[in-house]
């Protein structure tokens, strides 16, 4: 066999032409490299060559003599072999496999230099590398072959061949790496998508969808909710069609709306309609788990996500199959009988009693049930109003107590707490909101025995559960007797006066002040910096809170225990010290003001001098003034 002819079949046999024209490992013009050979030398311990390889590429290896004859020794190659010493030694064929080599280890390291710069952690699989795209390709880095066809003989045959499967193995992971990077890219941009789509949801009352009744099941829905399918209590199939047929409205996305609005989106609700005009604060997150930390707000002067929005992320997020409106807007009595009208179950997941009793009336007047849960402290209460299981009988459904029926007298505004005033541990609301859920899901589909007879009282400090039976319905309900005063949202409205209602709305300070005796935290802070005017400042907060801060020079009496120390704030004034009444957000400093006011005027409070409030409390403090001062 003549020289060229063994050249060519090592070359075929070996695949050698065909690896180094068809790799695709990343992809720059050859004929940007063809020069760059020199380089060679300073990249060739790059870690992807074993030392012998690397000791032949240097010219020192085990027999450096060792030289291979290029062309067959005929007339045409004579003058091309004499131009070049007639042999080419091989370090000079290892120079071009190291340059080859050198750009593939390059091109690998401006994709990946980020990340890990030592290459032998890409090729031993260490860790996962993100990606960023690469700028060029490693295919068109490859010098050509600049001695022609090569002739490779003994043990060196198997150091060519080494390098070659390290080219391949680079290439692999090069392409691993870069279809992670890919499928990471779409999975971020349609996150970012949807989360954008849900931030700038601005729907109203008339974008709710209306929802047709669900005739047979779709192979992802029997997969998705495949476990409840299988219930043996009368849910099963028929009830997840009901279950997909119905509509609820959820009013609220705090504590108890985050569990509930949870477990309805994963169970497969049909459509749920969030009202919830509050912003997420970090002070919410601790129980209202529906939230992220991204969506909260960190300081006075951020405002978080609204938190309709917020809990519509998440659920779509959960169950991505599911319908859902955010409503950012606050339930009064123009809308709260338009709103339940639209649906067929509604949850009270409110936190307010004038919320609650709007709820309550618009549920009599559209005829639809009500599932009403609260929750404060360490305690809980569940039932079910308006609401009646079906029955075989024909005989007609006796009413059953509303919430009116319960608490006919509404609690004044300065006698009703909220979970801002008594505090909540986080987890009860969160277990009332489960509970409100499966009363929603029971009262859908008809299966168990419903709330709608009994009180769910819940003590999580004793873990015990006390049913109590409601009473019949009163025969002189305002709203729900044969009688009813209550007859339109607008009678509801004016029976609510003076019931406190959403905390946007506590906010404004309580009338029977004097302009005068109103200041504001800007005004006090002056007042204070003037050690020429003495004063008694008066923090009528409950201890707890006043443990949790309070302002340099205070003193606490809560307002419950207010009456009882007027003479001790007298013995302060001493008939010379200004009184300036401070609570959190204003509203019980009103009211301590009037009280000290009222005995004042009544000579009652001896030794007062003059009395003046807060306006906004600390909150305004934080705002105005101090923003460092701790926010709750």
């Amino acid at each position: 066999m003549n020289k060229r002819h063994h050249n060519t079949k090592l070359r075929e046999d070996s695949g050698y032409d065909d690896d180094i024209e068809n790799s695709s490992i990343m992809g720059q013009a050859r004929s940007s490299v063809r020069g760059a050979m020199s380089d060679a030398d300073s990249t060739i311990d790059g870690g992807l060559v074993s030392p012998r390889t690397r000791r032949i590429m240097e010219g020192g290896g085990e027999n450096p003599e060792t030289s291979m004859a290029v062309g067959d020794g005929d007339d045409d190659d004579e003058g091309a072999d004499k131009s070049r010493g007639g042999r080419i030694r091989l370090p000079v064929i290892f120079r071009w496999w190291s340059d080859v080599v050198s750009r593939v280890s390059r091109s690998a390291s401006s994709l990946l230099n980020q990340h890990s710069p030592n290459l032998n952690d890409i090729l031993d699989g260490n860790g996962e590398i993100p990606l960023e795209p690469p700028r060029r390709g490693v295919q068109d880095s490859i010098p050509e072959d600049p001695c022609g066809p090569i002739s490779i003989d003994g043990d060196n045959e198997k150091e060519v061949f080494a390098l070659r499967e390290e080219v391949v193995l680079l290439k692999k992971k090069i392409q691993g790496l870069e279809a992670e990077r890919n499928k990471q890219t779409s999975a971020s941009e349609i996150q970012d998508q949807t989360n954008n789509d849900v931030q700038h949801d601005t729907a109203d009352i008339h974008d709710i969808p209306s929802i047709t009744p669900v005739q047979m099941l779709r192979p992802d829905q029997i997969s998705r909710y495949s476990r409840q399918l299988l219930l043996n209590d009368g849910f099963g199939v028929t009830g997840q069609k009901q279950l997909l047929s119905t509509s609820i409205l959820v009013i609220g996305a705090g504590g108890i709306g985050s569990s509930v609005l949870m477990y309805l989106a994963a169970a497969g609700v049909g459509h749920i309609t969030i009202v919830d005009y509050d912003c997420v604060e970090m002070s919410n997150l601790h129980r209202q788990v529906i939230h992220k930390d991204a969506n909260a707000s960190k300081s006075h002067d951020q405002v978080g996500m609204n938190k309709a929005l917020s809990a519509k992320q998440t659920m779509l997020h959960l169950n991505p199959t599911l319908s859902c409106t955010a409503l950012a807007i606050m339930i009064s009595a123009d809308n709260a009988l338009e709103l339940v009208s639209q649906h067929d179950v509604v949850v009270d997941a409110c936190d307010n009693p004038q919320t609650r009793y709007l709820l309550n009336d618009a549920c009599i007047l559209a005829g639809k049930p009500l599932v009403s849960g609260s929750a404060m402290g360490t305690e809980g209460q569940l039932t079910v109003y308006n609401y009646q299981p079906p029955t075989e009988s024909d005989q007609p459904k006796k009413r059953t107590a509303c919430y009116r029926c319960l608490y006919p007298n509404p609690v004044p505004a300065e006698g009703s707490k909220s979970c801002s005033d008594n505090g909540v541990l986080g987890m009860v609301p969160g277990a009332i909101g489960i509970m409100q859920a499966v009363e929603a899901i029971k009262v859908v589909t008809g299966i168990g025995n419903s709330m709608h007879d009994r009180l769910l009282m819940y003590d999580s400090l004793h873990c015990s559960f006390l049913n109590i039976k409601k009473p019949p319905a009163r025969p002189n309900c305002a709203v729900c007797s044969p009688d009813a005063t209550i007859k339109t949202m607008k009678d509801s409205e004016e029976s609510l006066k003076n019931v406190r209602g959403p905390s946007v709305c506590a906010m404004a300070t309580p009338g029977n002040l004097s302009p005068e005796q109103n200041i504001s935290a800007e005004q006090y802070n002056e007042l204070r910096k003037d050690d020429q005017q003495p004063h008694i400042l008066l923090d009528v907060r409950v201890a707890r809170q006043y443990e949790m801060c309070s302002l340099e020079g205070s003193i606490n009496v809560p307002l419950e225990q207010l009456e009882e120390k007027l003479d001790m704030v007298g013995e302060l004034s001493k008939g010379k010290l200004p009184v300036y009444c401070l609570c959190r957000r204003g509203i019980a400093s009103a009211v301590a003001t009037r009280i000290i006011q009222k005995s004042i005027e009544d000579e009652n409070a001896k030794g007062v001098h003059s009395v003046y409030n807060i306006d906004g409390g600390l909150n305004s403090w934080v705002k105005t003034v101090d923003s460092e001062f701790p926010q709750y």
